[in-house]
């Protein structure tokens, strides 16, 4: 399954206009005026022909002393914006601040410029990558190198900044005047506030919320660690994974959660002082389908063309690694207008796997496998010791989801093959399958390490390094592959198998 990204762009002409405004000192960059502080005036025609959300973009940033009319007053909304106008901008709509420490920055040819101080603020602050101090403040800045110097700026993936461009693109490979401003008010919207309120909450589902905030929280209080404390629900209610950002919304975010029962009142109390109610969802996840992928491991699959997709797909922390998989979703989470349930974290989520006439078995979702390669298969595991029995029926269930085709019959399927190992340092290394498995079938497993010494050494897969048919291990438990010690290494379980010794020899 293929995912395409939204954001086609729209070519649009805007109006040359004039701010009505008195000229001072101040100036954005030489030859142009400063602040407007009263209305934004236009004649009749350009009214017509200007579009109304840059005209007002362009209006509040005047009013905000962020950007500027040229000396005869005009806007020239299609006028290019050069690199060195592009990091002051950034800089003044931002607020960005001197960072202590920095070590790069403009060369000395650029001392006394005017762009000099925004400039060197904007590359420590990581906007803008220089090499030796060269810079270039008069080369135009495309509408890409735009959206990943605010994205950075954001600490947020440049597809959210490309689609919020893409509004008034004109199909110049150049960011615009009336581009950059439209793409400044909403990153004014989009700065992450460490005082952030929640607006609303609503169940997307039986294991989900939609949580809009009045502006993004900060990195910190996203993490799981800080989530958990800071969102305490009633009614048994906990918080599975920490809260995502949607892909190109500004403060939207899906925050999973323990099952939820249809119609029951909730109350979400966050960071101790703000109290929300919601209403609960029984709504289940909708798979397609599930099937055998390991002696001890099934998994279950939805289809975008169903109308679910993983949230992995439309979240800002993943968008920049999934590349043209990664969606936009419009409003109402809709994807070219047909609506999509989404899948949340799976994070210590369970199922229950029924072999025909036998008792029910507790199965636990493989991490990180919910949605990779493009793909909508989230897996589960049987319980450490215990394989599926060739010939045997199996049925899945879980009081989250439901399946079209629940059953599958076991068969005995051909372990991995591990082919070579390699050093990386002394306390990684690297294993390669004899193919590529085409899927995170290394999630969780890991390899012993016999040392020519008599030493042994245990490692683990880390998860989401797989690289076609090679994966990164790491050693567990504080242990180092010492120097001059040859190591065979072997699967750890009945996951792969060698077929000939598979050695590695630190230096």
């Amino acid at each position: 399954m293929t995912m395409k990204a939204q954001g086609m762009k729209q070519p649009r002409k805007l109006a040359v206009w004039t701010l009505a405004a008195a000229i001072s000192a101040a100036a954005i960059v030489p030859g142009y005026a400063s602040a407007a502080t009263s209305a934004v005036t236009t004649t009749q025609a350009s009214a017509e022909a200007m579009d109304a959300a840059v005209r007002e973009a362009i209006q509040q940033l005047a009013a905000q002393g962020v950007m500027q009319g040229y000396e005869n007053g005009t806007v020239r909304p299609n006028q290019p914006v050069t690199r060195a106008e592009a990091a002051k901008l950034l800089v003044l709509a931002l607020g960005l601040k001197p960072v202590d420490g920095a070590t790069a920055s403009l060369g000395s040819e650029h001392s006394g410029k005017w762009y000099a101080s925004y400039v060197n603020t904007a590359i420590a602050n990581g906007l803008i990558d220089v090499k030796d101090g060269k810079f270039n403040p008069n080369q135009p800045v495309t509408e890409n190198e735009l959206a990943v110097m605010a994205a950075k700026a954001l600490q947020r993936d440049t597809l959210s900044l490309t689609s919020w461009l893409s509004s008034v693109a004109d199909g110049k490979a150049n960011a615009t005047r009336g581009e950059t401003a439209r793409l400044l008010v909403k990153a004014e919207q989009s700065v992450r506030a460490a005082d952030a309120r929640i607006v609303s909450v609503r169940a997307l589902d039986g294991i989900a919320l939609e949580v809009t905030m009045n502006q993004p929280m900060t990195l910190d209080d996203e993490t799981i660690e800080k989530s958990a404390e800071t969102f305490k629900f009633d009614g048994g209610v906990t918080i599975v994974n920490q809260p995502r950002l949607k892909t190109g919304s500004v403060n939207q975010y899906i925050v999973p959660v323990t099952k939820l029962e249809e119609g029951k009142s909730y109350t979400l109390t966050y960071k101790g002082s703000q109290t929300v109610s919601f209403t609960g969802s029984g709504e289940l996840i909708r798979f397609n389908d599930t099937r055998q992928v390991a002696n001890d491991t099934f998994e279950v699959e939805a289809l975008l063309s169903d109308g679910v997709v993983d949230y992995g797909y439309v979240i800002s922390a993943y968008a920049g690694g999934r590349g043209a998989d990664a969606i936009v979703l419009e409003e109402g989470n809709k994807h070219n207008g047909q609506p999509l349930q989404i899948i949340s974290s799976l994070r210590n989520r369970t199922a229950v796997l029924t072999p025909e006439g036998g008792a029910p078995i507790t199965v636990g979702y493989v991490g990180y496998t919910q949605s990779t390669d493009g793909k909508q298969e989230p897996k589960f595991r049987l319980p450490a010791g215990t394989t599926l029995q060739p010939g045997v029926k199996y049925i899945v269930s879980a009081d989250w989801f439901t399946v079209k085709q629940p059953s599958f019959v076991a068969q005995t399927i051909a372990p991995l093959t591990i082919a070579s190992a390699q050093l990386t340092d002394a306390k990684t290394l690297t294993v390669t399958l004899s193919q590529d498995p085409g899927d995170e079938m290394f999630a969780f497993r890991s390899v012993t390490l016999e040392g020519s010494d008599g030493s042994k050494l245990a490692a683990q897969y880390r998860v989401q390094t797989r690289k076609g048919a090679t994966g990164i291990f790491d050693v567990q438990n504080g242990g180092e592959l010492k120097d001059g010690v040859t190591y065979t290494v072997k699967p750890a379980g009945e996951w792969a198998v060698t077929t000939s010794d598979v050695t590695l020899a630190a230096k």
